[in-house]
């Protein structure tokens, strides 16, 4: 799929961080000196984010989005839209967006929507806001992105342990000016490449489910722990981002020298880096900030802008905004981000009052 939005603009983004660090250098003791000094070199991830054990990803979303209300003086009765984008639900039902609409006191005729998609879920968010605002049904759409992946992770699994963080984020999207460029792509016939195999209605939670297995590579996990084929994962990425962020310029009518900044999913250090010479672009122009923060899902892209957007000088008239992963699923956005503006990321712990 592939269209142009007309008069769009992502107005604000900001981000909300867990206040709990994650060094990968404090793993030493249990998975070996030498084994985490290999991961950290493969991936590039030195630390991560991880949420208090009460808090959930619409916790981190709701105080990401109390505080861009707060900083762009929004009267609350003029959000419209909601749209969660989330793995990690509150509930099996009801939807949580349904949820956040309450505890941001946003009035009643506010449409809600949850996305359940991971690492393109930002790119998912962002169309759906567009798709609204289009229809004028809405004129000022939140988009709450944010996992809490690290409970989906069983101890023993240094694999994906070492790589996924917790974030929450909020983006306000609005009528604008500009053209909104939007790509989606699926490939259901990798679905089990990233996947929790057990928990939903096909194969519930179970003492079969929850039996301890160990990979070639020493990974321990349950069916009701994350899994990811890294490799199968990796090569669904290299093959297909690059043509899709092609596809993506070519329907804009934009030349990749014009381009100020590629946001792309912060899978890992040497995934982007990979990614980002397919598309031959210079290293300035695909920043990078997976070393603090990791893999953070639906988050990266609009942890990645308010982190780096706002402490250092782009041109942002032109930006490409790309994420690939679970699914499989991979899109990307080309939008003018000019006059967004972005707001540091915030560090919070949960014994403050959220309400």
């Amino acid at each position: 799929m592939k269209t142009i939005i007309d008069n769009i603009q992502i107005a604000a983004v900001t981000s909300w961080l867990p206040l709990n660090n994650l060094e990968m250098t404090s793993l030493s003791s249990e998975y070996g000196e030498k084994e985490v000094a290999s991961i950290i070199k493969a991936t590039g991830v030195e630390r991560v984010r991880i949420a208090d054990k009460n808090d959930t990803s619409s916790d981190m979303c709701f105080r990401a989005a109390e505080h861009l209300i707060q900083q762009e003086h929004i009267d609350k009765n003029e959000i419209d839209g909601l749209v969660f984008v989330s793995q990690t639900v509150d509930y099996i039902l009801p939807s949580t967006s349904i949820i956040l609409q309450e505890r941001l006191k946003l009035n009643k005729d506010v449409v809600c929507l949850d996305i359940h998609y991971g690492c393109s879920g930002y790119i998912y968010g962002i169309f759906q806001a567009a798709l609204w605002i289009a229809s004028k049904a809405c004129r000022n759409v939140l988009v709450l992105a944010g996992d809490t992946t690290s409970r989906m992770i069983h101890p023993k699994d240094k694999s994906l342990r070492m790589v996924f963080g917790d974030c929450g984020t909020a983006t306000l999207v609005t009528i604008g000016k500009s053209p909104l460029g939007v790509t989606l792509h699926s490939d259901g016939a990798g679905y089990d490449r990233l996947i929790v195999r057990a928990g939903g209605f096909r194969n519930p939670v179970s003492e079969e489910t929850s039996l301890l297995q160990y990979d070639n590579d020493n990974n321990g996990r349950t069916d009701n722990d994350l899994y990811m084929d890294g490799i199968s994962i990796f090569n669904f990425a290299v093959n297909n981002v690059y043509k899709d962020i092609d596809l993506l310029l070519g329907l804009m009518c934009w030349e990749k020298d014009d381009i100020g900044i590629f946001a792309l999913h912060q899978a890992n250090n040497f995934m982007v880096n990979y990614v980002r010479k397919k598309i031959k672009v210079a290293a300035e122009k695909v920043p990078m900030n997976v070393t603090n923060y990791g893999n953070t899902g639906p988050a990266t892209i609009p942890l990645l802008l308010s982190d780096v957007c706002s402490t250092q000088k782009y041109n942002l008239d032109k930006v490409i905004m790309s994420g690939f992963g679970v699914g499989l699923s991979w899109g990307s956005i080309a939008a003018n981000l000019s006059k967004t503006r972005f707001y540091s990321c915030l560090l919070y712990t949960s014994d403050a009052a959220d309400d």
